[in-house]
């Protein structure tokens, strides 16, 4: 399994925030139902900020029953600030 408790909050949480960002905020600038660029950049980077907190406050301490939060064998906290990282890299460089 690729994650374990509550680490498929690593994906879902930054493409929900690009689809929330879509609904809320729609880019004038493209089609409907797409997004630029730097709207995939922000949604991707909130939904990674916000998992990369709520995996460093789960992962914090070891549960009574033994489960960590993990995304592909690593606390999801990691997966997370390394997806944000890169938006903000390209973000800068775009």
């Amino acid at each position: 399994m690729i994650y374990r408790g509550a680490g498929w909050l690593t994906l879902f949480t930054p493409v929900a925030m690009i689809l929330l960002l879509m609904w809320l905020w729609p880019d004038p600038s493209v089609k409907p139902g797409n997004t630029s660029l730097m709207q995939l950049l922000v949604g991707a980077g909130i939904g990674s900020a916000i998992n990369a907190v709520l995996g460093f406050v789960l992962n914090r301490e070891v549960h009574e029953d033994g489960v960590r939060h993990h995304f592909f064998f690593l606390p999801m906290q990691w997966p997370a600030l390394v997806l944000m990282v890169v938006c903000v890299v390209i973000a800068l460089f775009k």
